[in-house]
């Protein structure tokens, strides 16, 4: 039997996917030899589409699978809120300072004690930015902070 909310929920994770494509070919791609600041986005949001597509296939045929009630849906909408604005923010706010506040939204929402996200955030920005940009040569957007790299 179809569910419309799962076609519905399918529906909007294939609209994500393609957010996610449209927003890294807008960063450039680049190829798997040079990659650019939306090499991996862009592939993220193929597998998000392809993943979708899947999962309406089965909706649609009335397979996607048995519901289960589950928690709060406050922070898995905070989490997509939050990686929609870090696409749309990286290039002008820059990727360490985006990283760090997607990081540590991420972490908010997991419930992470405010010390150790703090130092997380900081340390997956700091530390993705220095082997992408600096070790494997990607270039990411320097945005707010360019006088200081």
């Amino acid at each position: 039997m179809r569910k419309p909310g799962e076609i519905i929920a399918g529906l909007c994770f294939l609209a994500i996917g393609i957010g996610f494509t449209v927003g890294a070919v807008k960063l450039r791609i680049g190829a798997p030899t040079e990659p650019q600041p939306g090499f991996f986005p862009f592939w993220d949001g193929v597998i998000l589409i392809a993943l979708s597509a899947v999962f309406l296939f089965q909706a649609w045929g009335g397979r996607a699978g048995e519901s289960h009630a589950f928690g709060r849906l406050g922070g898995p909408a905070v989490v997509v809120l939050a990686l929609i604005l870090y696409v749309a923010a990286m290039e002008t706010v820059g990727y360490v300072i985006t990283t760090a506040l997607l990081s540590a939204v991420v972490l908010k929402v997991l419930e992470t004690k405010p010390r150790v996200l703090v130092l997380m955030s900081l340390i997956l920005a700091v530390a993705s930015y220095l082997i992408f940009d600096r070790l494997l040569g990607v270039t990411l957007p320097r945005g707010l902070l360019a006088a200081f790299f």
